[in-house]
C-alpha cells in the first residue's frame, strides 16, 4: 500500500456563527487555519472545493456533511460533561474539555504518514513478510479432531 504524507488543509467548523467564531479563534491561536460556516450552502461550496480535511460539527449536523462529502468529522459534543453545581437542588452545568479537544485536533492534522500504525503492519514492515496464523476456532478444532496444529511434515500429495 502507499502512504503519502499529505499537507495539512483547512478545518471546517459547522456551527452556528458565534460558536463558530470561538472555535476557529481557538483554533487560530494553535497555529490552524479553518473556516467557519454556518449554513448548508456554505458547508457544501466548502467541502466541495477540497481544502478541508476535516470537520467539526454537532451530531444533528455529521449525517449531512458526510452526505456532502465523505471526511471525518469531529462532535463538539462529546468535550462537553455535566458537572454539578451549588449545594442546593440538583443542577448541573456543563463544562468542555478543552485539552481533550484540542489533542483530538493536533491528531487529526498530523500527515497520515506519521500517524501511529496498527502494530501487525509496522511489523511486517520490520520483518519484511507479515506472519500468517490460523484464527484461534480452527486451532482449536484441529486439536479436538486430533489433527496437527502446524503445517509442519504436511506435504504436497501430488509429490
Amino acid at each position: 500500500m502507499f502512504i503519502e504524507a499529505v499537507r495539512p488543509k483547512k478545518i471546517l467548523v459547522f456551527l452556528p456563527q458565534a460558536a463558530a467564531d470561538v472555535i476557529v479563534t481557538k483554533l487560530a491561536e494553535r497555529g490552524h487555519e479553518s473556516v467557519a460556516v454556518s449554513t448548508v450552502p456554505e458547508a457544501f461550496d466548502a467541502l466541495g472545493s477540497d481544502h478541508c480535511s476535516f470537520a467539526i460539527t454537532t451530531r444533528p449536523e455529521i449525517d449531512l456533511l458526510r452526505s456532502i462529502r465523505a471526511i471525518p468529522v469531529v462532535n463538539l459534543e462529546i468535550f462537553f460533561y455535566a458537572e454539578p453545581s451549588g449545594d442546593g437542588p440538583l443542577i448541573t452545568s456543563k463544562r468542555f474539555d478543552g485539552s481533550a479537544f484540542m489533542k483530538r485536533i493536533e491528531f487529526l492534522v498530523q500527515p497520515t504518514a506519521t500517524r501511529a500504525e496498527p502494530a501487525g503492519v509496522e511489523k511486517a514492515k520490520n520483518e519484511g513478510i507479515r506472519e500468517c496464523r490460523a484464527p484461534r476456532w480452527w486451532t482449536a478444532a484441529k486439536v479436538m479432531l486430533g489433527l496437527p496444529r502446524h503445517r509442519e511434515g504436511l506435504r504436497d500429495r501430488r509429490s
